[in-house]
């Protein structure tokens, strides 16, 4: 059985590190940063030095292709993203391109001829330092220009950031994929979770990117004097705003599991130490794997706060403040990568993914899925952020076994 060059790939894991390195183990190479560019520059030496065709898209998304023999083939996109977060660690988005490079130079090497086209290819701003998913949004078709005024961190930032890579906002528009011309995509990411490595399994399939929906809750109570106001007359918002956040947490466990909620903004008015609480807003979020159960969910939590709202006696206001759709993964791609683990007689369990990814956007255009190897004690966005390098090779293995099943 094909398999990858082990201490290469940890190799050019370990090189990629030393790129954006913080004095504590970290890695900052925020998107767009000089740090970015850097690791830009040695993705691309990388490359050619393998043989492999590099490309740079208007968006700046970085790609080694392997050719086929017919011109007219369809592409199969496998990869992940270079940037980090401020102070992150080494594998998030790192593992997934620096195996699909080694898959890709795996396959040269081994003189194996694939009807299709094998791109690997690192997506610009997955993390968001400028417009989250910013890259695959763009081979989608899916970015916009009202999108590029929203950009964090201001318009200048923007700019400065493009003309640092050579990139134009015109560019980032133009980088739609013609999707007739793709086959399919496959993402390898570290899981960034705890699930994989307590139950001791080797690979997570996912199969599902976790739907988003934001609410604020404006609880309306009145306000009064906290030492003269007797309690059983008191009309506390913030009574109400925590019983809502207690029963919501249970509502959830109970009932929707694996889905979650979080309440992570609490603004009281007035907001003093002896004035009753006479408004609070509260931010609520919650995520799960399908349409269906995000709108189960939302008839529950909403009809949960109205019913805290008229025990305590309080008015309720509700206010929408995002959606983001849940990303089924394809079936197809799905089975390939459960079947390439067990050719490599490896464990694998099927489970939702509940941080975004490229792969979320890449589904709305292509056949897509995506696998988690384990994450040492869960942490990600860390300096500690760990993958043992034999769970980094057991996916790479697993990734270029995918690669050739979906190849036929």
């Amino acid at each position: 059985m094909l398999t990858i060059n082990e201490s290469r790939l940890l190799e050019d894991l370990d090189a990629l590190s030393q790129i954006g390195r913080t004095p504590d183990g970290g890695v900052s190479r925020p998107a767009l940063s000089p740090a970015d560019a850097e690791g830009r520059a040695w993705f691309r030496q990388r490359v050619l030095d393998a043989g492999l065709e590099f490309r740079q898209d208007g968006a700046g998304n970085l790609s080694a292709v392997l050719l086929a023999q017919d011109p007219a083939a369809q592409t199969l996109l496998t990869g992940s993203h270079l940037d980090t977060v401020p102070n992150g660690g080494r594998f998030d988005g790192a593992l997934g391109v620096l195996s699909a490079l080694e898959c890709l130079r795996t396959i040269q090497e081994s003189g194996l001829a694939l009807p299709v086209h094998l791109e690997a290819i690192s997506f610009t701003d997955e993390e968001g330092e400028i417009l989250g998913l910013l890259g695959s949004h763009a081979v989608a078709g899916r970015l916009t220009a009202e999108d590029l005024q929203r950009a964090r961190g201001g318009q200048g930032k923007l700019d400065h950031g493009l003309r640092r890579l050579g990139l134009t906002r015109s560019g980032l528009l133009a980088a739609r994929r013609d999707p007739s011309r793709l086959r399919a995509f496959v993402e390898l990411h570290i899981e960034q979770g705890d699930r994989l490595e307590e139950a001791q399994i080797d690979i997570g399939v996912v199969t599902a990117i976790v739907g988003i929906r934001s609410f604020w809750l404006h609880f309306g109570g009145k306000a009064g004097h906290a030492g003269t106001t007797p309690m059983s007359r008191r009309v506390d918002a913030l009574w109400g705003a925590t019983t809502f956040v207690q029963r919501a947490r249970k509502l959830v466990m109970n009932f929707f599991a694996p889905g979650v909620m979080n309440c992570g903004q609490v603004l009281v008015e007035p907001g003093a130490f002896n004035v009753i609480p006479g408004t609070v807003h509260l931010a609520l979020e919650f995520r799960h794997g399908s349409e269906e159960h995000l709108d189960n969910m939302e008839r529950a939590l909403l009809e949960l706060a109205k019913d805290v709202a008229r025990e305590y006696h309080l008015t309720l206001e509700i206010e929408q403040s995002g959606c983001g759709r849940a990303a089924p993964m394809h079936q197809q791609v799905v089975e390939a990568i459960e079947q390439a683990a067990d050719s490599l007689h490896l464990s694998h369990t099927r489970l939702l993914s509940f941080a975004g990814h490229d792969t979320q956007v890449l589904s709305t255009i292509v056949p897509s899925a995506m696998f988690f190897v384990p994450s040492v004690d869960g942490i990600s966005h860390n300096p500690q952020e760990f993958t043992r390098p034999e769970d980094v090779v057991k996916g790479a293995n697993t990734l270029l076994q995918t690669l050739l099943i979906l190849s036929q």
